[in-house]
């Protein structure tokens, strides 16, 4: 009896050493926080570069960033924003970029295509016009998410094909997801997938990496006025990043003011949850064998 119970527990420690080795595998590479700024600091000290036009504006106040510029006229452009640069992106990474927004008003009344504002965006950062790598979020004239993929002098733009459109006076929390393996990005509104396309701006090979973030009202607007924006809780996530990279001004952010959803990584990847069933399984079915014979050898 000694002799077979020891084979049935060896029997047993290989099955869990192996359902283990199923479960590693499928567990992907967390993204590294590499950036954040929920703005609690009262000021713009984290970020690499600022850009405003004349007649534009950026404050902050109550850890919300506020971006002003005045409404262009057709074949200009208006902008206020920020740039943090210091990152790099590979053939391998995948990139995450977030924050929570609110627009004051929501553009519309135009064809889709024209009319658009933008306001968040990752860039290569040898080249911010976005020849070399640039994928861009905004509002399109028509009242709808959009997509600025640019690279190699072709710019393209995409627009919302699910989820809810926007309104104006509403805080949204948006992610850009840039998976360069995959050649993919996708914009989550609130969680829920609103563009999913195909891209290589950033699949070709090592981009050193710039965050854009702020306001950009593009040049088919054409009126009086002004475009207003808030923001709130930035961060970029990638997944090939060295935590070294990060600084340490950064390295502890303070969420405590969120207007909109959090940005949380809570969710269970698929694969592990899969692995884990098959590791349960396994474990319950060599318990019940075991026990089986221990009841057979006693009868």
């Amino acid at each position: 009896m000694v002799d077979e119970m020891n084979k049935n527990i060896t029997a047993f420690c290989a099955l869990v050493f192996l359902s283990i080795l199923l479960v590693v595998p499928l567990k992907p590479t967390d993204a590294v926080v590499v950036f954040s700024d929920n703005f609690s600091s009262g000021s713009f000290e984290h970020w690499s570069q600022y850009y405003a036009v004349s007649g534009a504006s950026q404050s902050v106040s109550n850890g919300i960033a506020r971006f002003i510029v005045p409404t262009p006229t057709a074949g200009s452009n208006a902008c206020s924003y920020l740039v943090r640069d210091g990152f790099i992106s590979t053939v391998n990474s995948t990139i995450v970029a977030s924050q929570d927004i609110l627009v004051t008003k929501v553009p519309n009344g135009v064809s889709q295509g024209n009319g658009a504002i933008f306001f968040l965006y990752v860039c290569d950062s040898t080249d911010l016009g976005g020849n070399i790598g640039n994928i861009g979020i905004g509002i399109d004239g028509s009242r709808v998410w959009s997509m600025w993929l640019g690279g190699s002098l072709v710019y393209t733009y995409v627009f919302q094909t699910n989820g809810p459109t926007p309104t104006s006076n509403t805080w949204y929390h948006i992610a850009l997801t840039v998976n360069n393996q995959a050649q993919t990005a996708v914009l989550e509104v609130n969680g829920v997938v609103v563009i999913n396309v195909s891209q290589q701006e950033f699949t070709d090979n090592t981009h050193p990496l710039s965050l854009m973030s702020g306001m950009g009202e593009d040049w088919w607007s054409d009126g009086s006025g002004q475009q207003e924006i808030s923001i709130g809780n930035v961060q970029l996530d990638i997944s090939d990043a060295s935590p070294t990279s990060m600084l340490s001004s950064t390295s502890n952010p303070d969420y405590s003011f969120s207007p909109s959803p959090n940005h949380t990584l809570t969710t269970i990847d698929a694969g592990l949850l899969f692995g884990l069933t098959i590791m349960s399984i396994i474990i319950l079915a060599v318990l019940i064998v075991i026990s089986l014979a221990v009841f057979r050898h006693k009868r």
